[in-house]
């Protein structure tokens, strides 16, 4: 899994999370999702698949979250725009992450829960 750390200006700043943002005028999730990952890391991804919908409600704003989860078979040309690591789904524990990403942390567990034992 690719996680960049968020700038400290940013809502959850010095957080890890997901490549990701928001939907764009007249723009699909998916669409979004793979602009967003082109735009943080320079990476295209393959076999994109729905993971889950969510909503989190911060004090100060809600979010709603379209998840997808792809491949991406030429990660060597990453050029994340912010720290970044790559980390096993049984590792995502340990990077602090904004409290939105538990369900789709959970989402992410129960999908490949085979896989990560």
């Amino acid at each position: 899994m690719l996680l960049l750390k968020r700038d400290e200006g940013q809502h959850c700043g010095g957080l890890w999370s997901f490549p990701g943002g928001k939907l764009e005028f007249g723009e699909s999730p998916q669409e979004a999702a793979k602009r967003e990952l082109r735009e943080e890391t320079n990476l295209s991804g393959t076999d994109w698949q729905l993971l889950c919908k969510q909503s989190f409600e911060y004090t100060d704003r809600r979010l709603h979250f379209v998840f997808f989860i792809c491949g991406c078979n030429q990660t060597d040309i990453l050029q994340a725009e912010s720290a970044h690591v790559w980390v096993a789904l049984t590792q995502l524990n340990d990077y602090a992450m904004p409290a939105a990403n538990d369900a789709l942390i959970q989402a992410l567990q129960n999908k490949y829960s085979d896989s990560a034992a």
